[in-house]
């Protein structure tokens, strides 16, 4: 499943991030959201999320529309990951 990763800026409080991460719930082609860190203390840390999609088309969609929202550091594809 792929997946999206993004990053809150540092003014986002920790209800506007849950507020987000509960609208992105709502949207077509959204499985699943939450923090990369879920037990982090560090800020740094607990900005950092990610997004379950269902497809690449989702993903692309997603990270456009991220990249849009105020609030929102950065969104990014994960890199491809490739076997040595």
């Amino acid at each position: 499943m792929p997946s999206v990763m993004f990053t809150f800026d540092e003014q986002a409080s920790e209800e506007n991030q849950n507020r987000i991460s509960n609208e992105l719930l709502n949207l077509p082609g959204v499985h699943n959201v939450g923090r990369i860190s879920p037990d982090a203390t560090k800020p740094e840390l607990r900005r950092m999320w990610y997004a379950e999609v269902a497809d690449e088309t989702a993903a692309s969609e997603l990270v456009t529309q991220l990249r849009q929202h105020d609030g929102i550091k950065s969104a990014d594809l994960p890199a491809p990951r490739g076997l040595v």
